[in-house]
């Protein structure tokens, strides 16, 4: 499975919605999880992006992300997961 791509919008309070921030293009493996284990995906998906954001230094906040199947064009084919990561100060990397 090629072309994994994980959406991430952040927070904005002064707006009050959340607006796009970051596209991660994620290795996976052809071994990787089947399309419809939600668990695993949340779990490869929270694991690149705590790895992300301990590299770029992203601050505390809330995070929406997306883990989709994208085809050559970025056109959205299947969307794996979905959810909300939220960094407090103490999670600050």
């Amino acid at each position: 499975m090629n072309d994994v791509w994980i959406n991430v919008q952040m927070w904005t309070a002064f707006r009050g919605n959340f607006h796009p921030f970051l596209e991660i293009e994620c290795d996976v493996p052809d071994a990787g999880p089947a399309a419809d284990d939600v668990h695993a995906w949340r779990e490869r998906a929270m694991a690149t992006l705590t790895r992300v954001a301990r590299a770029d230094g992203w601050q505390s906040g809330r995070y929406h992300y997306t883990a989709e199947r994208r085809d050559p064009d970025g056109r959205v084919l299947e969307v794996f997961v979905q959810g909300v990561l939220d960094m407090e100060t103490s999670d600050s990397v």
